[in-house]
């Protein structure tokens, strides 16, 4: 099954991340998998490589400067898929530590699942520091709750997944007119697998795990306050997309939880404050996307 991989870095070179070097990894154990697979390193630091790593698998670099996050760049990557016949985009980052095995079993997966055309994203589990973290449930009011983690093969709810490692159904994507660029950089996530839910699409778990950075899971590590506010905006807007009125006053008691969740949890006390800040405009309509 061909495959067209995107990998997203930003500010560091794409030779030292762990998803490049685990994909060397996957790449020295099992060569033939990657027969069928593309990758695309999509560089969004402020300066190009002078030398691009040299691969021993089909592979594209591209700079982009401006930096305009996750979305444009998967929809270049895309246009790439749609345009050499491949059936299946693989999206990654540069925070995942991927199994050994993960491209040879995503092969296999992606065969037996792509049978089904209804299995519009095929998607391994996801942990940080022994934590299960994705996939989840998409519950209402926008919460989300990890599934069994035993589940494998179609989920029969609706399912959320972390973007990175996902694979998604190219003719999918190209139906609906590829990814919003509106949610430029979060929460694009969250609106692939809301569309995915709303077309009836099925999402497929694999039995790769997948060890992931995750910004929201540590705030003290990964956050910045710039990107949380980002967050926040981009949140808010996703649920005004596709949540019923009920559902956005449940996200809003969510956040009032994690006003009092960061005050005695980050170290940084200006998300607590970021947050009741955000929640008053968005009541009171004045926040950004309120209008």
């Amino acid at each position: 099954m061909a495959i067209c991989a995107i990998l997203i870095v930003y500010n560091r070179k794409a030779g030292e991340t762990r998803t490049l070097k685990a994909l060397l990894r996957n790449y020295a154990e099992a060569p033939a998998a990657f027969s069928d697979l593309k990758l695309i390193i999509y560089d969004n630091s402020p300066e190009a490589l002078k030398a691009p790593p040299a691969l021993p698998f089909e592979s594209e670099y591209v700079h982009s400067a401006e930096n305009k996050g996750l979305a444009e760049a998967y929809n270049y990557a895309l246009g790439k898929a749609a345009e050499t016949g491949r059936g299946w985009l693989l999206l990654l980052d540069q925070d995942s530590d991927l199994p050994g095995d993960f491209i040879s079993a995503l092969s296999r997966e992606l065969r037996l699942a792509g049978k089904d055309p209804a299995v519009y994203a095929v998607v391994p589990k996801m942990r940080y520091k022994g934590e299960y973290f994705s996939p989840s449930k998409d519950l209402f009011g926008g919460t989300v709750r990890p599934i069994d983690m035993n589940h494998k093969g179609v989920c029969d709810f609706k399912a959320f997944a972390i973007g990175s490692a996902c694979a998604v159904r190219v003719s999918f994507l190209r139906g609906i007119g590829g990814f919003d660029e509106f949610y430029w950089l979060d929460f694009l996530d969250r609106w692939l697998f809301a569309s995915i839910n709303k077309r009836g699409g099925k999402v497929y778990v694999t039995d790769s795990v997948v060890e992931h950075e995750l910004s929201i899971l540590d705030y003290d590590r990964f956050m910045s306050e710039k990107r949380y506010a980002n967050i926040l905006t981009y949140e808010t807007a996703f649920m005004r997309e596709f949540k019923p009125g009920i559902e956005r006053y449940v996200y809003y008691l969510r956040l009032v939880k994690r006003i009092v969740y960061l005050f005695f949890t980050a170290g940084n006390k200006s998300y607590s404050l970021m947050t009741l800040n955000h929640l008053k405009e968005v009541l009171s309509g004045r926040d950004k996307d309120g209008e």
